[in-house]
């Protein structure tokens, strides 16, 4: 498929049958249809994806499902029964053509429903099958089924990122992290496995978890313990030991951060901004190891100042001396950051009811082959005769199929 300015994408002409539910691997698949997969999104003919019914926890005014449109956007919906003979031979024909099959069910389901890979690999051996389940194909636990909160907290992640130091853990994480993280992995994976096909002809078994995304998400912190017992900590904004590394509240009631790891380089100029360049020589404060000893007592101070002015005027003197800084935003901030517009972090997607609507763009830029969102998720089983057709049945056939709850 090609892009509104006639650009084709990378995965053009790839097809790839997905079986997942949820978010932990309808989300890579996301990621593959913005680089011009067609995803056929297998769904129960009665059940569906579950992540269709996450409205009935939303009022009923808004008018989408975030949930199933941010997982299933560019998809075509096809309904098929998998516990019945037809419903497999059907799928069968489709693994034909296809490129890639995905599966994020828990162990022994696809091989219940004889849609597991050694079955798939028999009818076409080039293909890339990729699973994802909750804790890995191996050990004692790989049998179990894994949410992002769970995911998230066996990891280490949410410790990791909601410890005080008091070992307190203060809240869970948010967002569905673990969950989206084991996403992207997952469709790295399928990627690695397209590449090695078309360079050495041979298809294979991806086999990813979201503890072992997880897990890799936090190499830097958790290889700082495995090679050397470092504990990470997440010491309070008032005790962090580097001033210059921390986050301040300003005079309108907002916030920015600062991002100075080898203090040195900046802290004559950062005086000289905040006005206090008498410090700049004081012996308490003059290199970075003497702010580390008096980091609360630096910080009390800075924090007094920055309450004197609005964070656009610290933004501003920040960035004229090339010290390095942000602001902290919010989701309606982020929505009109120039930076994430220009960029195509945030983009506009056609929905068939709503006209255009907003939301995350594809965060990799290709110049030749550029991915993007083309349409909005689809219907339940919006696509069924549409695929059944371009594979070879009639609609005779389909109608049968109706009939007897195959589709």
């Amino acid at each position: 498929m090609t892009s509104a300015n006639g650009a084709r994408s990378p995965l053009d002409g790839i097809t790839v049958l997905d079986m997942t539910i949820w978010q932990n691997g309808p989300w890579a698949t996301a990621m593959l249809s913005d680089m011009g997969a067609d995803v056929i999104k297998v769904e129960d003919p009665v059940k569906g994806d579950p992540g269709r019914v996450t409205r009935v926890y939303l009022p009923t005014e808004r008018p989408v499902n975030h949930y199933f449109q941010t997982m299933n956007r560019n998809k075509r919906s096809m309904t098929l029964n998998l516990k019945s003979q037809e419903g497999r031979d059907i799928f069968y024909r489709l693994v034909e053509n296809a490129d890639v099959v995905t599966q994020n069910f828990r162990k022994g389901v696809v091989e219940k429903l004889c849609v597991d890979y050694e079955t798939v690999r028999k009818i076409n051996p080039r293909i890339v099958y990729g699973s994802a389940n909750g804790l890995g194909p191996k050990g004692p636990d790989a049998h179990l089924g894994v949410m992002d909160i769970l995911g998230s907290a066996r990891s280490g992640h949410m410790w990791l990122m909601s410890h005080d130091e008091e070992g307190n853990l203060a809240y869970r994480v948010a967002g569905g992290q673990a969950d989206q993280t084991g996403a992207v992995v997952l469709a790295y994976g399928v990627l690695l496995g397209i590449i090695a096909r078309e360079r050495f002809g041979v298809g294979q078994h991806v086999q990813t978890s979201q503890l072992g995304a997880v897990v890799m998400l936090q190499a830097l912190a958790l290889n700082g313990y495995l090679l050397n017992g470092d504990m990470p900590n997440n010491p309070s904004r008032e005790t962090t030991q580097n001033a210059l590394w921390n986050i301040y509240k300003c005079g309108d009631d907002k916030w920015l951060a600062i991002g100075c790891p080898q203090s040195d380089r900046y802290w004559s100029d950062f005086t000289k901004v905040m006005g206090i360049e008498h410090l700049e020589t004081e012996p308490r404060f003059e290199s970075h190891f003497a702010r580390q000893l008096s980091s609360e007592e630096i910080i009390g101070i800075l924090d007094k100042i920055f309450l004197t002015k609005p964070r656009d005027h610290w933004l501003k003197e920040f960035a004229a001396r090339q010290i390095s800084s942000a602001p902290i935003q919010d989701y309606p901030q982020l929505e009109h950051d120039p930076q994430v517009l220009e960029n195509g972090y945030i983009t506009q997607v056609p929905h068939p009811e709503l006209g255009e609507i907003t939301e995350v763009g594809v965060p990799v830029a290709l110049s030749e082959t550029p991915g993007y969102a083309r349409r909005s998720a689809p219907e339940f089983g919006e696509h069924t005769e549409e695929v059944l057709l371009a594979n070879g049945y009639d609609w005779g056939d389909i109608e049968g199929f109706r009939e007897r709850g195959v589709i």
